[in-house]
């Protein structure tokens, strides 16, 4: 989809005003989900922005009620980058994710080892070393593995890619 919204996966086209009342089934709201998947995937919405809409996608009776939630995912990015660009984009956006991953364990742990220190009136044993440890064990494998998680991505993009394209055939 990458750029934009595949309006004709919907049952009816849910801008169209006289079918912005019908009920939306199983189908509309997964083709909704799968439309912000794909936007959170290309960087368009954030983390937060994507749980938003899809909790929204997700409870929508009606057509039109996907409209508000896709409108703005429409227009294509304004330069296409090509296969390798787009993989390292995800690459860098994956490993960003994972190192944020650490620090936040590391924060929280370190937080709650710091409070129960404090409150035990000593210094305690800093466990927190363990889940820190574990959770950075991921990142490393991000980094360590660069070149063959840069190739997957470009895998998923050209089976993407190749998919729309049989599809595009098949439409005309």
């Amino acid at each position: 989809m990458t750029g934009l919204v595949r309006w004709e996966g919907f049952s009816a086209d849910p801008r169209r005003a006289e079918v912005a009342g019908i009920r939306a089934g199983d189908q509309d709201r997964e083709t909704a989900v799968e439309a912000l998947r794909e936007a959170y995937a290309d960087g368009r919405l954030d983390r937060i922005e994507f749980d938003r809409r899809s909790h929204s996608a997700l409870a929508a009776t009606l057509l039109g009620e996907f409209v508000p939630l896709l409108q703005d995912l429409e227009a294509p990015t304004p330069a296409a980058l090509s296969v390798h660009e787009e993989a390292l984009r995800r690459y860098r956006r994956e490993t960003r994710d994972a190192r944020n991953g650490v620090v936040a364990i590391g924060v929280m742990t370190s937080g709650i080892w710091g409070a129960t220190s404090i409150a035990s009136g000593e210094l305690l044993f800093f466990w927190p070393i363990f889940p820190i440890l574990g959770v950075g064990v991921g990142w490393l494998m991000h980094v360590v593995n660069r070149g063959q998680r840069i190739e997957h991505h470009e895998r998923r993009i050209e089976r993407r890619l190749s998919r729309r394209e049989d599809e595009e055939d098949d439409e005309s």
